[in-house]
């Protein structure tokens, strides 16, 4: 699972240096938490190149949006030399979309609804996300902010990721159900021959649900390819109503891995998305997880063979002794640089460093003169 096709992986690698996107270097990586201005001086003194600037795609209950965080910060983090990525998340879905639409939120087979994210099968979910993510490039060209996003990030599924929440399938909804039956009868030519290869005896689609739990058969694998196309083809969509208003110089995605007892749940893939997404010309940094036991560094390296810059993640408001552990896991996992968490928990109002903030500055110095952090 997760792998890319052979002929897709030559044939990224046989793409010549003249046609290959010039990415600028993204290496040490902040989200969010900026505050006060005078944290982006900070965080430029500190060390940190690259800034994520969360934007949401969901209006108010009057269908007006709030992007008045780019106008603010876009200028002054290009003043102080900090590149910027425009993070455009899905989750954060408001209450009276919930009430308007109370059957888009996930299910699971015992009936228990999430709010992390709208189902990605659910139309309405589809229109309001498209619809956002056109309302923010048009805003940021109406009052010529474009020029100052040097890379865009979308976000699918819970936190931005893509991936779906462990632990369950999370698609019992209705939208879920029938996105998958559909996907059976594009697969198998009829009931019957599908009941040969699985070794069941359904009547028809129609009675086909998700699988309870993980298992080695043919229905499960089946449906596993299902889930992951699923996010594959959101993250496509998504990414696509980016790309035909604005081509960032990175793409930047927060595809991390997880356990490999949890994966079929949570449908954690990276290489496989990104495989995909870096084809279409729309992959060029991962944020990974550096979760002990998560990944391994054949894994890390996977991502990196197809020429993405790779950035560990493990905890966005670390302690100062997690953030010496987590820059460390980055390290010997491979990866190109660390993400540093929110500004907010790096230093205070008048960027003055904490402990935090003071260990991550000793870390990026050791990073950049080719030492392991210690």
């Amino acid at each position: 699972m997760g792998q890319c096709l052979i002929g897709a992986y030559v044939e990224v690698h046989n793409k010549s240096a003249e046609t290959r996107k010039s990415v600028q270097p993204v290496q040490f990586v902040s989200w969010g938490g900026i505050g006060s201005p005078n944290r982006v001086k900070g965080a430029a003194s500190l060390g940190i190149d690259t800034h994520r600037l969360p934007l949401s795609p969901w209006p108010n209950a009057q269908g007006e949006y709030d992007f008045q965080a780019a106008a603010i910060y876009l200028p002054l983090l290009k003043r102080f030399g900090l590149k910027t990525v425009v993070s455009i998340f899905s989750h954060g879905v408001p209450d009276w979309f919930w009430q308007k639409y109370p059957d888009t939120k996930p299910k699971n087979a015992q009936g228990e609804h999430g709010t992390w994210a709208g189902s990605i099968w659910s139309p309405q979910v589809h229109v309001e996300v498209l619809k956002g993510i056109q309302e923010i490039i048009a805003y940021l060209s109406r009052h010529e902010l474009l020029h100052l996003v040097d890379g865009v990030e979308v976000g699918v599924g819970m936190e931005g990721q893509l991936s779906y929440l462990w632990g369950s399938f999370w698609a019992f909804d209705p939208y879920a159900l029938m996105a998958y039956r559909y996907f059976l009868r594009g697969r198998f030519p009829s009931i019957k021959y599908l009941n040969t290869m699985w070794g069941t005896r359904y009547v028809e689609f129609a009675d086909i649900l998700p699988p309870l739990r993980y298992e080695q058969t043919a229905a499960c694998r089946t449906f596993l390819d299902f889930y992951r196309q699923s996010i594959l083809e959101t993250a496509e969509a998504w990414s696509g109503a980016v790309a035909t208003r604005f081509q960032p110089k990175s793409w930047v995605w927060l595809s991390h891995f997880i356990a490999p007892d949890q994966r079929p749940y949570a449908a954690r893939y990276p290489e496989y998305y990104l495989c995909h997404l870096h084809r279409l010309g729309r992959a060029d940094v991962a944020i990974v997880s550096v979760v002990p036991g998560w990944q391994t560094r054949q894994e890390v390296d996977g991502l990196r063979r197809l020429g993405l810059r790779t950035i560990g993640e493990w905890d966005i408001t670390p302690t100062p002794n997690r953030q010496l552990q987590q820059a460390q896991l980055a390290w010997d996992l491979g990866c190109d640089g660390l993400f540093v968490g929110v500004l907010e928990n790096l230093m205070d109002e008048q960027g003055h460093l904490n402990e935090v903030g003071s260990t991550t500055q000793r870390i990026i110095e050791q990073w950049r003169s080719g030492k392991r952090p210690v």
